[in-house]
């Protein structure tokens, strides 16, 4: 299938999930990352989810690596490029671009610095392949890279077969983690 045939049918599937299901899966998604091998590193980009989408509640992820004294860096949008913006645990959020919850202050940070980024998707299929809401925002991100950070995908649903139209600017994933498992595609 093309990247608009399964986004349309996992936006719909997404739409579907109760919110007491997106948290519960949310939850063992944190207890799947927790068993990851990338809590030595210092510099963690996270996206923060949109209202009314359906996305991963990644706050209990924020909460957990707070806990862990690690840097914490969201996505600003300004000017169509996204913007490294290092929080604290008093970080007030304020309505961005798309409706994406942002921070009020922060302090920029270098790209290179980030070692792992936990990425949104609908989908991904079983190379890794990741389908966003179609900005292409987070491949143009990754390809600043001199160095790839461990790139994990937060995902309600497991890996499908393949994606037909996959692109030479489409960054794939180190990980998909679900709420029931870690799919590698570093092997």
């Amino acid at each position: 299938m093309t990247k608009s045939e399964l986004r349309k049918i996992y936006k719909s599937k997404r739409q579907e999930l109760l919110p007491d299901e997106i948290q519960n899966i949310s939850l063992l998604i944190l207890e799947n990352l927790k068993s990851m091998n990338i809590w030595q590193n210092s510099n963690f980009h996270i996206f923060i989810p949109i209202p009314g989408q359906n996305e991963i509640n990644t706050f209990p992820i924020i909460d957990y690596l707070f806990q862990l004294s690690k840097n914490i860096i969201v996505p600003k949008i300004k000017d169509g490029k996204m913007l490294n913006c290092l929080i604290d645990e008093n970080v007030e959020w304020q309505t961005g671009k798309f409706s994406i919850p942002e921070p009020k202050e922060f302090h920029l940070v270098d790209s290179k610095e980030i070692e792992v980024v936990f990425l949104p998707m609908l989908i991904c299929d079983q190379k890794g392949n990741r389908i966003g809401y179609g900005g292409g925002f987070y491949d143009r991100f990754l390809a600043n890279f001199k160095i790839q950070p461990t790139k994990i995908g937060l995902s309600f649903f497991a890996p499908v077969e393949g994606i037909d139209d996959i692109q030479d600017t489409d960054v794939p994933l180190d990980y998909c983690i679900t709420g029931d498992r870690i799919v590698s595609f570093t092997d």
